[in-house]
């Protein structure tokens, strides 16, 4: 499995598609993960099972965490457990790629 994250629109679903072309892409895990929270999904145990489901895929995400803390408690809670689950798939990981402006750069 590899991941790679960044702010929305950096570029980092082009990158995963440019580096692995044959590879299963699963982009926007960060909306899958609003689906998972809205249904109240432990967001760990939804990633571990993720991961040994999904071994060899690449995973695209938009990094949600940083800036002003959301009002809205839904908003929040979707916050954290994409974090939670990000972690969880980060450690698994045979890679993390952080991209900024559709540069690379290779944190695991």
């Amino acid at each position: 499995m590899k991941l790679y994250i960044g702010g929305a629109f950096q570029g980092q679903e082009e990158l995963a598609r440019l580096e692995n072309p044959n590879s299963e892409i699963i982009s926007a895990f960060h909306e899958l993960m609003r689906e998972k929270t809205r249904e109240g999904a432990d967001a760990r145990e939804f990633a571990r099972e993720f991961v040994y489901s999904h071994p060899d895929a690449v995973v695209v995400s938009d990094e949600i965490g940083s800036g002003i803390v959301p009002m809205d408690a839904f908003e929040r809670a979707w916050r954290e457990s994409t974090g939670r689950a990000l972690c969880v798939i980060a450690s698994s990981a045979e890679t993390v790629t952080r991209v900024v402006c559709g540069i690379g750069r290779r944190i695991k």
